[in-house]
């Protein structure tokens, strides 16, 4: 049995394979209907890059012209990448290998969602507006930030009169705000929503080092990633977080049989359930049921807890995470209580 353990990761070593795959198109939609950017084994890793959320590169060229002006969309997607051997029923697994900022600048908006304040808070702020052409021509409610690629640090490039003298300085932590496969049965969605495919979740937990499970809907999966963020506060309370290109790196795994119902992350503290769903347009305490419901799933499919055990962990040690507001809800359970796989 050694043996064969061992013949058995030589030749998954021998047949892996590194893919750099540099798209000069975008996708609009996650999607089964697009043509695939490259194929890819299960064990392959593959090299990319993301453009910002209005189709600007790592070299500030910009591929989408009007960008959130019909038809084009935001949030481009680069992919699909098409997953050899994946097929409905099975889970697709990606490790974030890279995930960097490579330019040095990116935007937010100017303001929080009024939604998450009093009637009237955020109109004390810029009355809708804050300066015509700042980031993109026609646009006044972009604010510029300065990316310090050697200090890894972020700064907003705020008017002299938005100033208090305060060195506002956000260290880096670069996240992937678009990321998953393709929408369950004929339906397309676009990179605005989330569900339980992935699409625009928007969790600042999608990180260099962390893994996501997504359950698989088509035959190859069609995975896609876009929309890169240098930073983000929990929440995405300015409908942005600061947005910019970035360098990704990733490696797949094919769990064949492996059935999953919502996205997945692990990372080297928690495991964490992912109750996707649109951001400001959601019911939070569906998410929090979607994701409460799939831990201890996991929990007793996964670590081999009785489902008292899960129902009693949970109650004990679970932690919650906003990832989006009126959207996304992950319940986090810190790996410290588990036993091994």
């Amino acid at each position: 049995m050694v043996r064969t353990l061992i013949a058995s990761l030589v030749a998954v070593a021998v047949f892996a394979a590194t893919h750099e795959i540099y798209p000069d198109k975008h996708s609009r939609v996650f999607s089964a209907y697009k043509e695939p950017v490259g194929r890819v084994r299960s064990g392959d890793t593959v090299v990319t890059r993301t453009w910002d959320s209005g189709g600007g590169d790592w070299k500030a060229v910009k591929h989408i012209q009007h960008p959130y002006v019909y038809p084009e969309s935001g949030n481009p997607l680069m992919g699909p990448f098409y997953i050899e051997g994946a097929d409905y029923g099975d889970t697709l697994q990606v490790h974030l290998d890279k995930v960097r900022c490579n330019r040095n600048y990116g935007y937010t908006s100017y303001r929080l969602s009024p939604g998450i304040l009093n009637p009237g808070a955020a109109e004390t702020l810029y009355k809708n507006f804050y300066q015509t052409n700042a980031v993109r021509n026609g646009r006044g409610d972009l604010i510029p930030w300065d990316i310090d690629l050697q200090r890894q640090i972020a700064t907003p490039r705020l008017k002299a009169d938005a100033r208090s003298g305060l060195k506002l300085e956000v260290p880096l932590r670069p996240m992937l705000g678009c990321i998953g496969v393709a929408s369950p049965g004929e339906k397309v969605e676009t990179s605005g929503p989330s569900g339980s495919w992935g699409g625009n979740m928007d969790y600042n937990d999608v990180i260099e080092g962390a893994t996501l499970y997504f359950p698989v809907y088509h035959k190859g999966a069609y995975f896609y990633v876009g929309d890169g963020h240098a930073v983000q506060g929990d929440g995405e309370g300015l409908g942005t977080g600061i947005e910019t290109s970035l360098d990704v790196q990733f490696t797949v795994k094919v769990l064949e049989g492996k059935r999953s119902s919502i996205p997945r992350l692990e990372n080297d503290k928690y495991i964490v359930s992912i109750g996707s769903q649109p951001e400001f347009s959601s019911s939070m305490d569906n998410g929090l049921r979607m994701a409460n419901s799939d831990m201890i799933d996991w929990l007793t499919t996964g670590y081999g807890l009785t489902h008292p055990e899960a129902h009693m962990l949970m109650g004990s040690v679970v932690e919650h995470k906003i990832v989006t507001y009126y959207g996304t809800i992950a319940t986090l359970i810190p790996k410290r209580y588990l036993n091994r796989r």
